[in-house]
């Protein structure tokens, strides 16, 4: 299967530089807020760290923010996915158009053998515009691939290996886009949210400095930050969404279990507390889908990942129906 970085990992557009300044700003922010040394260096290593890459939150790149505000999920496997990319990359792939994106004309594999490449064109003032897959992130604006443009190449690209996948991994899934300034809101709300809960900054405080740096932002004058959808109330960063807990505590105020031990190879990294009830994960209340970009400062909060698994893909509301339901099921109610 295709592993590795994204294909043109250090080639950061200008757009793409000043969206990683403006989120590093706010690290720097919420760091010099913290009021122990210790603590600080705790907040960088953990969460504050940037990458300026385009696939900044793969391996020990960027720190826990970048990863789940600015960055897709990792992927591999038989297909172009991008692997960790910047979700406002302009070229993604859908099963049916959407409108937050124009479809490109056509795709052609030219080259031959181990140099074969996805080349993607586009039309511009009238005329085919040819983008190869390792200049896809320099396109003027968000472009769709559609089955159709895949269809000519099914045959071919099944017999690909996985050095021509790694080669041509250049696109991202459309549901897991959004457009740069929902990726600075989302590391602002996660920022926040860590701060306060497990640094012990004070929430107006760091909520009026972050204020302050969206609002003073100078990427395009014609945004106004923050949006509408950026949240004010503190129980909105840091409470679960499902639980509605602190993130800091135990999901829904459980006695902490204690997990069975189990064989880990000591020869690598460890991720034991990763799959801990209460370790934090990004949750989006509302699933993301292709046809709207819900990755957004409303919709984006960290959870507990016992109530992050709980919900799999289904809205907050049909998760609480869920639960209701199978409570009732049960007479605990």
């Amino acid at each position: 299967m295709a592993t590795g970085r994204t294909i043109s990992a250090s080639f950061l557009t200008e757009l793409d530089k000043k969206v990683i300044e403006l989120c590093e700003s706010i690290a720097e922010a919420i760091s010099h807020s913290i009021p122990s040394k210790d603590l600080q260096k705790d907040f960088q290593k953990q969460f504050g760290k940037i990458s300026y890459t385009r696939d900044g939150g793969l391996g020990l790149g960027g720190g826990k923010l970048q990863r789940d505000a600015i960055c897709v999920r990792g992927r591999q496997g038989k297909a172009p996915f991008s692997n960790r990319n910047l979700r406002w990359h302009p070229l993604v792939v859908a099963q049916e158009p959407i409108s937050f994106a124009k479809e490109i004309e056509k795709i052609e594999i030219e080259g031959t053998d181990e140099s074969q490449v996805l080349v993607f064109y586009i039309k511009e003032n009238g005329k085919l515009k040819a983008y190869p897959a390792d200049k896809v992130h320099e396109l003027p604006e968000r472009y769709v691939a559609l089955p159709k443009h895949w269809q000519p190449h099914i045959e071919k690209l099944k017999n690909w290996n996985d050095t021509l996948w790694t080669q041509n991994s250049c696109v991202i899934p459309a549901f897991e886009c959004c457009k740069w300034q929902d990726s600075i809101e989302t590391y602002a709300v996660l920022g926040i949210a860590v701060a306060v809960d497990f640094y012990g900054v004070d929430f107006e405080k760091i909520y009026e400095k972050i204020f302050t740096i969206l609002q003073n932002q100078i990427i395009y004058s014609d945004i106004s930050l923050p949006s509408n959808l950026f949240p004010t109330q503190k129980e909105e960063f840091v409470n679960c969404p499902v639980c509605l807990c602190s993130i800091s505590d135990q999901p829904a105020n459980f006695a902490e279990r204690e997990r069975p031990a189990t064989w880990q190879p000591e020869w690598r990294p460890s991720k034991k507390n990763e799959g801990e009830d209460a370790s934090i994960q990004v949750m989006h209340v509302n699933p993301l889908i292709d046809k709207e970009i819900r990755h957004t400062a409303k919709n984006v909060r960290y959870g507990h990942r016992w109530c992050n698994i709980a919900m799999t893909d289904h809205s907050l509301e049909e998760t609480l129906d869920f639960m209701e339901f199978i409570v009732k099921a049960h007479k605990r109610i």
